[in-house]
């Protein structure tokens, strides 16, 4: 068994005894047990960890249900006393757990997938986006990830509509590879890192100078994990959404008005970890003015749509309508008319609970354009 950071074990001792973050908890809000709250989480790995029970199904169960989305963070006043944080702590038991062979068995097809064949849901790579793209050398690069590659390719288009419509040279990576985020945040840390190696070789070999991606985990991999790893990426590293308000506020991208109510989903992995909450914004309100409204909960303050609930209750995650009803309805309750959103994930969850307009920011972007 793995021995605690001082870190974990402080969030392990300060967690097990706070019920505080609960109600933002979005895994807590589906099944509704104590386990898959922070606090109960913490609990368990207390008695794993300081107490030398062993892991058993339901706690490995409890450790895999947990989407790290970080609202118990943003939610924690203890932060400014010890940092507790619970995400790093489940991300330290979940490499434990594989360690000892003990991960659930959807959990292990998901390794086996992104292993094989570079995405979670084993689907063959000719059915990606990027099967059919030609790679070549140019200074600004395209990194999709997983969900707009394989299930939600009109992102991929709308983007690019845009970079053409700019005259912006680019290019893509054909059969985009997985960055080895979501096998990092499985427990495959040795894994990730191979993957991660091997698309950081893939990146330099564009020559670019200008990294733009869509996926928020891909993002939060190459401007995070790949530095703590050793792997360094030459060039400036954008989400989409910043990469788009620079063009627009150097006037090569221009945005036709619109008098429709719009307003921004945020996102986890962008927000939380990486802190970017204004320029998406500023994109919107480039076209939007003072039609943007806020949500209830938003910021820090977000409300999870599962960008990183990979499994729940020992099967793959198939609930996010549960997530994306509880951001449609805040829409709905300032009389919305449109949700930007900033991943497929967020897209898929929440327009499949509302008769909303639900778009990711390329699109809405690339729909405004002059």
């Amino acid at each position: 068994m793995a021995t605690l950071t001082q870190n974990n074990l402080d969030t392990l001792k300060a967690c097990r005894y706070c019920p505080m973050c609960r109600q933002s908890c979005p895994s807590e809000f589906i099944s509704y047990r104590e386990s898959d709250a922070p606090r109960g989480r913490a609990i368990l790995l207390h008695s794993v960890y300081q107490g030398g029970k062993e892991f058993d199904s339901s706690t490995v169960q409890a450790i895999y249900n947990c989407f790290l989305c970080g609202a118990c963070k943003s939610w924690c006043s203890g932060q400014e006393l010890g940092g507790y944080d619970i995400p790093e702590l489940i991300k330290f038991a979940r490499r434990d757990i594989v360690s000892q062979g003990l991960a659930p068995q959807a959990v292990k097809q998901m390794k086996d997938s992104l292993v094989a064949n570079d995405n979670t849901a084993n689907q063959d790579k000719k059915s990606s986006y990027t099967a059919s793209v030609t790679e070549h050398t140019a200074e600004t690069l395209y990194l999709l990830g997983e969900g707009v590659n394989y299930t939600n390719p009109e992102i991929a288009e709308a983007f690019i509509r845009i970079l053409e419509n700019c005259q912006i040279y680019y290019t893509l990576l054909k059969d985009e590879p997985t960055s080895g985020k979501e096998l990092d945040l499985l427990g495959y840390r040795e894994e990730a890192r191979e993957k991660a190696k091997s698309m950081a070789g893939r990146i330099k070999a564009t020559g670019c100078k200008t990294i733009v991606v869509s996926d928020p985990l891909v993002y939060d991999a190459l401007k995070n994990d790949y530095p703590e790893w050793g792997i360094s990426l030459k060039g400036e590293v954008l989400h989409v959404s910043e990469y788009l308000l620079k063009l627009v506020c150097s006037g090569k991208l221009k945005l036709k008005p619109t008098s429709d109510k719009v307003t921004l989903a945020d996102s986890e992995f962008l927000g939380r970890n990486n802190g970017i909450y204004e320029a998406p914004r500023e994109v919107i309100r480039a076209s939007a003015g003072e039609h943007f409204a806020e949500m209830q909960w938003n910021h820090e303050y977000l409300q999870s749509a599962g960008e990183a609930a990979f499994t729940f209750d020992g099967i793959l995650f198939d609930r996010g309508k549960e997530l994306g009803r509880k951001i449609s309805q805040k829409a709905e309750d300032i009389g919305a008319e449109i949700i930007v959103t900033l991943s497929a994930t967020a897209k898929n969850n929440i327009s499949a609970t509302t008769g909303l307009k639900v778009m990711d920011i390329a699109e809405f972007a690339a729909i405004q354009m002059v």
